[in-house]
């Protein structure tokens, strides 16, 4: 009977043991964030933190890696409650379509990923959100986003051969990183657009933007209207001096523009083919302290090699690729200044420096062009608002 109990109390030992262990130890398979409940573990992060390495050819791509995955829990739990579910020819042409885009057939793409560790499924799952979320946006806004024929006319004389026109603004960004920032930003924009004097907005730009501007009352330089993100020129066309936008909500962040004055140039102003510009994220004072040590974008380098903590990229784009929070950010920098990027509650500090502007030689554009660009930069600013808003109702846990 003793060796019976012996036995026993050895064998509770040994499973306790094995379940402390079990507990203690994380493994690939283990979530490490829960987006409403849907899980995303340790392995999954580490997939799509290679897949971005591999496609923005820089490391250190952590924090990327987690946002997309998030965002991709979220886009594909929006197109399930539309009732979109992709077939898998869907999705292997689209991954055929990614494929061709970077001058490569699919197992050629593939391969290159196998060789840097990173599996099929991750590509697949990778571009199935995309696809997803895509129609989802088509179902969602593809009524909206249509332009009048006001709207093009109006597109369509600001870019006409006569000359081109440049604007004076005024801009607030207020932050919106979390549910309750996005609610407290919705009605404190609300009350901003009732604002009818430039020296009133002004002043609210000092006390409440968190954009650099604010040091200047929120007043950005002349920029010329066809500089302006593809989704703020119709808007902006449409307004008076002393008007303001609607509120505009992107990720992190509810941004409102002021016209303080219209100009007309005696020629017309090419449009930008190429945006260069650079991205540093990290904690807040490393990130201070690189930018204090760079006056220009290749400065970085040394900056983001000297501290460890620091993720640097470079980035080459057309304007439509860029995402509209940053194109906002953008549009008023000048070569090698730099503006800090609103973000979500305890996430690492992150600015953006424009590098270059690339412009393309001018040519005739047709009304069928016009509007197809006047519908895309809407359908554009719509999702980046709805995906703003999924995330900030979302419950996002970190294990």
């Amino acid at each position: 009977m003793l060796k019976i109990t012996l036995r026993l109390g050895l064998a509770a030992l040994v499973l306790i043991g094995a379940l402390h262990s079990a507990v203690q130890a994380q493994g690939p398979f283990d979530p490490v964030i829960s987006v409403n409940r849907a899980a995303i573990t340790a392995y999954e992060l580490e997939q799509r933190e290679r897949f971005l390495e591999i496609l923005q050819r820089s490391s250190g791509m952590a924090q990327r890696a987690r946002d997309t995955l998030i965002e991709d829990r979220l886009k594909m739990a929006a197109a399930d409650r539309a009732g979109i579910n992709l077939s898998d020819a869907q999705v292997y042409k689209a991954m055929e379509e990614f494929a061709a885009n970077a001058n490569l057939d699919l197992d050629e793409l593939l391969e290159t990923l196998a060789q840097n560790g990173v599996d099929e499924q991750t590509y697949r799952d990778f571009i199935k959100a995309g696809v997803s979320w895509r129609e989802v946006i088509r179902a969602r806004f593809a009524a909206r986003s249509a332009p009048s024929e006001v709207e093009i006319d109006r597109a369509l004389a600001s870019a006409g051969a006569q000359g081109g026109v440049k604007v004076l603004l005024t801009e607030i960004v207020l932050p919106a990183g979390s549910a309750e920032e996005l609610d407290s930003a919705r009605q404190t924009a609300e009350r901003l657009g009732r604002i009818t004097s430039s020296a009133d907005f002004s002043e609210q730009a000092r006390r409440l933007s968190v954009a650099q501007s604010r040091v200047n009352g929120g007043r950005l330089e002349w920029a010329n209207l066809s500089d302006l993100p593809d989704g703020l020129r119709p808007i902006i066309s449409g307004l008076r001096p002393g008007q303001i936008t609607t509120p505009l909500e992107v990720t992190n962040a509810i941004v409102l523009f002021q016209l303080r004055d219209v100009a007309e140039t005696t020629s017309q102003s090419p449009e930008i083919s190429t945006i260069e510009y650079a991205r540093v994220s990290g904690p807040a004072d490393a990130v201070t302290s690189a930018t204090r040590m760079a006056d220009t974008c290749d400065d970085f380098y040394g900056a983001v090699k000297a501290d460890p903590s620091l993720t640097f990229t470079i980035h080459s784009e057309s304007p439509d690729q860029i995402p509209q929070a940053l194109s906002l950010r953008l549009m008023g920098l000048d070569k090698n200044e730099f503006d800090e990027m609103p973000t979500a509650e305890g996430e690492q500090a992150e600015i953006v420096m424009l590098c270059a502007r690339v412009y393309a030689a001018l040519e005739d554009v047709s009304r069928g062009q016009v509007a197809n660009n006047l519908r895309s930069a809407r359908i554009t600013s719509l999702a980046d608002g709805f995906l703003a808003e999924l995330r900030a109702s979302a419950d996002i846990v970190y294990h």
